[in-house]
Order: structure tokens, then sequence, then C-alpha cells
């Protein structure tokens, strides 16, 4: 998903609050790196994604802070039962528990499915769209297998009905694109902003290499750890994106996707 861009004025304001929020983050990390470590003991067939661990050749693509986010995303079940509270706070923790997750995600893929299928008629592939630049970041094969779905309102789950109320501020975010699976849907103010279909791609990937519930219980866990635009996904997705649009240097985008979640 892409959320519209915000005025000068409040990117600097939002940032003062995510650097404040981010610093007590990473104060409650120092501790939890330390109890993570000696569950793993514990646990020998725990397996973290750290990038530079699993892609030694692609260290240069990860930030620390990129590194930390990504400590929350695990191989095989995106850190359920595993990420504590980022905010510290005592027995609380901030990912949803493996019982939710399994109440909820039959709904919502189902939703999800059926969303995709009503919008089958009128989807159009990214490469008939014609743009010069995206063929030298994606296959061919990804090109010509997303669709992509011109609309206005965007789709997005009645996750309320689903029992998850805690994420009505997603649901309300004014949203430029957002992406399901192998399909992108994007307002018309935006159906010829390469940029934009850039960032949803970076989306498309994720799904791919992850699959539906991977990524959807990761995706969640991110809203909740770290909020929207700090989320593991989401700050990949915008981080791409950004170098793609203020740079000609060419790069994989596929690989570096896989890179960054260890895949």
């Amino acid at each position: 998903m892409r959320r519209q861009e915000l005025s000068p004025a409040a990117r600097r304001r939002g940032d003062r609050i995510r650097v404040s929020r981010i610093a007590a983050l990473l104060s409650a990390l120092i501790v939890l790196t330390a109890v993570h470590r000696t569950q793993a003991q514990h646990a020998p067939d725990a397996s973290w994604i750290n990038p530079r661990a699993s892609a030694p050749h692609s260290s240069e693509l990860v930030t620390p802070k990129e590194d930390l986010r990504l400590r929350y995303v695990d191989r095989r079940n995106i850190g359920v039962s595993k990420i504590s509270s980022a905010a510290g706070s005592g027995d609380t923790r901030c990912e949803m528990s493996p019982e939710e997750f399994h109440k909820s995600y039959p709904p919502l893929i189902e939703w999800i499915r059926k969303m995709l299928d009503a919008n089958a008629h009128v989807a159009q592939t990214v490469s008939s769209r014609g743009f010069s630049r995206l063929p030298h970041y994606f296959t061919k094969h990804t090109l010509v297998t997303t669709k992509v779905v011109i609309v206005d309102p965007l789709p997005v789950p009645p996750l309320a009905s689903m029992g998850l109320t805690r994420f009505a501020d997603f649901v309300r975010g004014d949203s430029d694109g957002i992406t399901y699976i192998d399909t992108i849907f994007l307002k018309p103010t935006q159906s010829e902003n390469e940029n934009v279909y850039f960032h949803e791609l970076i989306h498309i990937i994720q799904w791919r290499l992850l699959g539906p519930d991977r990524f959807l219980l990761a995706y969640a866990n991110g809203l909740e750890c770290f909020g929207y635009r700090q989320s593991p996904l989401e700050a990949m997705a915008y981080d791409a994106e950004s170098e793609f649009a203020s740079s000609t240097l060419i790069f994989n985008a596929e690989k570096l996707v896989a890179d960054k979640l260890g895949l």
C-alpha cells in the first residue's frame, strides 16, 4: 500500500514523533535482544530473518534500522509468539497471537479472493501500461502476470467486522494504491505514476515470496509494532521507491526484496 504524500510541515511533525517513538523502541529492543538470545538457546529450530547472515553479499542493502525491523519477521511464522511489546509494557504484546491469526485469516483471505474475482474483468497487466523503466527493475514474468485495476475508492477489507477493530486507522488511511496477492489497485489520479507502480510491485514480490498467510501476518504485526510508515514491509517498499525515483542506477528489485527478507 502507498499513502498519499503529506505536506512538508506535516512530514516534519510526523518525523519528530517517529523519532521519539523509535528512540523508545530501540531502548526496549536492547533489553529484548538479550532475552531473545537466551530463548534461542532453548529453541534451536527458531529461524529469524537476518539479512546479513542469510545474504552475505547483500549486507550493503540493509541498514541497522532495517535489520532491527526485519528481525521481527520469522521465516516460518512471521514472528508469532516471538515479538515482545515494542513499547516494552510488561506482558503486553504488540503482535497477533497464533489463535487470533488463525481465526482472522480465513475470512480475510476469502474476502480478498472474492474481491479479486469480482474485478478480474477490468484488470490489465502492468506490462500493458507501457512504462519504460519498470522492465529494467522487474522481470518480464512479473510485469505480465501482475494485474492492475484503476478504481476509486480503493477496496479495503472490513476488518472491524472480522474482529480486528484496532486496525481502524489503516482502514481509514487515504492511500494511492493497495496490493492483494497478484493485483494492484490504484486510484485514477495515480494511473500513470510509474513510481507508485514500482512501490506496489515491491509488495507483489513480498506477497509472492512470503505467501498470503505469512505476508498478511507480517503486515499486521508490522502495523501494530511499528506503525504504518515504519512497518518492515512498507519501509522496504518506500525505501526502494525512493531509490527508484531519485536515481538512474538500475538494480534488481526482486533480488533486493529477497535479500532483505533473507529468502
